[in-house]
């Protein structure tokens, strides 16, 4: 999904400000979508999206701070929402390339490293097969997450991409 789709669909719940944005795009959850997060982005997405008739602001004076633009979503600005969301969900690129990072994973070569002369080959070895197998489960566990969102959403991942 897009990043002006996101922004759109926060101020479709309630208006808010870019501040607001920012803040939820800092929080855990909004730095697991791996989202931008920068203040400017933010900015240039909604005044585009203005621009576009999707939202409109008002401006909030504050004293002693900067007066604050509150957006909100236009019927324009829902009625892409809506069309937006209707469409059929299609894996996001991230997918393939998790699947292809996971094969490169398990076919590794284990050639020999050229160690400092006081680090013990063979223990170094250990450890970084543990780092290995640490990053593999963890690639295995985030596309199963992908997948399961694709079979959430109503569209099973096409066999040939299974693993």
């Amino acid at each position: 999904m897009k990043f002006e789709h996101v922004l759109l669909g926060f101020v479709a719940m309630r208006p808010c400000t870019g501040y607001d944005l920012k803040r939820w795009l800092g929080s855990e959850l909004g730095r697991m979508t791996g989202l931008p997060g920068q203040q400017s982005q933010i900015y240039r997405t909604l005044s585009r999206m203005a621009a576009d008739g999707w939202v409109a602001y008002r401006v909030e004076r504050t004293a002693g701070r900067p007066d604050a633009k509150v957006y909100q979503a236009t019927e324009e600005g829902e009625r892409v929402l809506r069309a937006r969301l209707a469409e059929p969900y299609e894996p996001p690129v991230e997918l393939a390339a998790r699947r292809e990072q996971l094969q490169r994973f398990r076919a590794r070569d284990r050639r020999d490293e050229p160690w400092l002369p006081t680090v013990d080959p063979p223990r170094m070895a250990v450890i970084l097969d543990h780092v290995h197998h640490g990053r593999e489960r963890a690639l295995l566990a985030h596309v199963g997450w992908l997948e399961h969102i694709l079979t959430d959403l109503g569209r099973a991942a096409p066999a040939d991409e299974a693993q």
